[in-house]
């Protein structure tokens, strides 16, 4: 009976053993992840970018611990297989029975589009086991080293861990998201953590562009002509300045000189801006992005509300802006002056505010949402500074600087569509 027991005891001890090693070989199995097709939006002139997308994705995660790609010519076979087609519209559901099909854990289902002369590259990871999905987005230069650095910052971040406040979005989405009203609204919140910020609705419309009667004869040159703007769709444009809480929330880091929580970030190029404008939108799932300076001019205008004043909100600077004459030589927290028409505040002073386009002359000739110049060497900035006059500080005044360019003057608001 002793000798039973003993040898019981020694095959439940081996049992265990046995178990426990199979579970550490299952949770060492790497994870088999399938790359889509890269599709291209809204043009068929990225194809090329689009195979640099795909093949880059494959590679990192294929070199990401824990995962491996899984063979295309193998996905490719299981598709035929199956009668799938990897061209035209492909919803959640139809990629979730592909990939339990094939065997894998996770697809990634790529698409690229063109903005502003750079590549955006959006990425859905859809995991097989519970249909949820995931997607994020980089904006990159069209060279393929940097499409390449782009997609592995994706890779990462879709299966390397990170926390949740760096996800785009999980389906089934929640209604609202980070937002505490609904699109359509006047103002809108949005949460970044522990950071909110409001943004203002202007709605589409018609106005006069540049060097108009009352600027009082203060325009320069760059003012002139003239010409009608039409802004085609609503907008939603930042209610102040990005301020250093925020962007410190967004970025990790504080570039300013002047540093408090609720004066703008300054001290940042437009590069830093359209760097911070991918990370919100990956943090929260929408599409952000600086005003084109159309869209800047008719929000300080105060878009279909607009009383035509010299500055933004009022004919007098010093209800406005924050300027040489009233600063004491540094910046101020946002929202402290009267806001315009549209109730946001300081597009008149405080400091100027980088703009999409690239600088270039004006046309007479009447445009439906300009982009500006395809080219050039500066960016648009807008709305003057505590250290610069008055004139500086009109809504029609034009600056333009290098997109690298970092200076205690320069910061920036941010626009949704």
């Amino acid at each position: 009976m002793f000798f039973i027991c003993k040898n019981m005891k020694k095959l439940l001890i081996l049992a265990t053993l046995l178990t426990l090693s199979l579970c550490a070989m299952a949770q060492s199995k790497p994870k088999k992840v399938a790359v889509w097709d890269a599709k291209c939006i809204g043009t068929d002139d990225l194809l090329f970018e689009a195979d640099v997308v795909q093949g880059s994705l494959e590679e990192a995660v294929d070199n990401m611990s824990g995962y491996v790609k899984y063979d295309r010519a193998m996905f490719d076979k299981v598709m035929k297989e199956h009668n799938f087609e990897r061209s035209g519209a492909v919803n959640d559901n139809q990629i979730k029975e592909m990939g339990e099909y094939a065997g894998v854990d996770y697809i990634f289902v790529p698409s690229v589009s063109s903005k502003s002369g750079y590549i955006n590259i959006v990425v859905r990871c859809i995991d097989i086991k519970t249909g949820e999905s995931v997607t994020r987005q980089q904006l990159s230069s069209a060279e393929p080293p940097e499409i390449q650095k782009a997609c592995v910052k994706i890779a990462e971040r879709m299966l390397g861990g990170n926390s949740g406040s760096d996800r785009i979005y999980t389906q089934p989405r929640p209604g609202g998201g980070n937002f505490s009203s609904q699109q359509g609204a006047s103002t809108i919140t949005i949460r970044v953590g522990n950071v909110s910020f409001d943004m203002v609705k202007v709605e589409a419309g018609s106005f006069i562009m540049g060097c108009t009667g009352e600027q009082g004869g203060e325009c320069y040159y760059d003012e002139s002509p003239y010409h009608r703007v039409t802004i085609s769709q609503d907008y939603y444009i930042g209610k102040f300045e990005v301020t250093q809480e925020l962007y410190e929330a967004v970025m990790g880091v504080n570039p300013s000189n002047w540093k408090a929580f609720d004066r703008p970030v300054e001290r940042v190029s437009w590069n830093d801006a359209m760097e911070f404008c991918a990370e919100l939108s990956r943090m929260t799932g929408r599409r952000f992005t600086l005003p084109t300076e159309a869209e800047w001019e008719y929000a300080a205008r105060g878009g279909r509300k607009s009383t035509n004043a010299k500055y933004s909100g009022s004919a007098s600077v010093s209800n406005v802006a924050w300027y040489d004459g009233n600063s004491g030589n540094q910046t101020h927290p946002v929202g402290k002056l009267r806001p315009n028409e549209l109730g946001i505040y300081d597009m008149s002073g405080n400091v100027f505010e980088w703009c999409l386009d690239w600088y270039g002359s004006y046309s007479s000739a009447s445009q439906t949402d300009p982009m500006g110049p395809g080219s050039g060497s500066s960016r648009v900035l807008r709305g003057g500074g505590w250290g610069y006059g008055a004139r500086y500080c009109r809504v029609s005044n034009r600056n333009g600087s290098a997109p690298g360019y970092r200076y205690g003057y320069n910061g920036f608001r941010v626009v949704l569509h």
